[in-house]
C-alpha cells in the first residue's frame, strides 16, 4: 500500500529528523524523503505552539502493514525517540510522525505545507 508520512521536530531538530529517517527507511524499504523544511510553530487544539521552529519533511513509500499496524508502529517510534504527551503539553516535540495518506485514504491535512498529498 502506498503511504505518506509527515515527520516534524522542534527539539534537536536535525538530529531527530535524521534518526527518524533512518528508522523509517528500515520500515519502508522504498522510502523517498522530501528535503527538510523549516517552519514556524503552529498551535493545535491539543498543544501549544512552543517557541522553537520545526523541521519537517515527508516520506513516501509502500508497506504491507495494515493501517492500524502502521499507526501503532509510528507511535512506537515516537515513544522510542523520547516523545510523549507531557512534552507536547510544554510545546516540545522530539519527533511527530503523522500518517497523512494510506492508499487513497487521506487521514490528515498537512498544517505546515500547502502541498496536496
Amino acid at each position: 500500500m502506498k503511504v505518506i508520512i509527515s515527520l516534524g521536530s522542534n527539539s534537536n531538530q536535525e538530529e531527530n529528523i535524521q534518526r527518524a529517517r533512518e528508522i523509517l527507511s528500515h520500515l519502508i524499504p522504498d522510502a523517498s524523503f522530501t528535503e527538510p523544511v523549516w517552519t514556524d510553530p503552529v498551535a493545535e487544539a491539543d498543544r501549544p505552539a512552543g517557541d522553537n521552529k520545526y523541521l519537517n519533511c515527508l516520506v513516501e513509500g509502500h508497506t504491507n502493514m495494515t493501517e492500524p499496524r502502521l499507526l501503532a508502529r509510528l507511535k512506537q517510534i515516537e515513544i522510542t525517540m523520547g516523545d510523549n504527551h507531557e512534552n507536547h503539553v510544554k510545546g516540545q516535540v522530539s519527533i511527530d510522525l503523522d500518517l497523512i495518506r494510506y492508499g487513497e485514504h487521506k487521514l490528515r491535512k498537512l498544517i505546515w505545507s500547502d502541498m496536496d498529498v
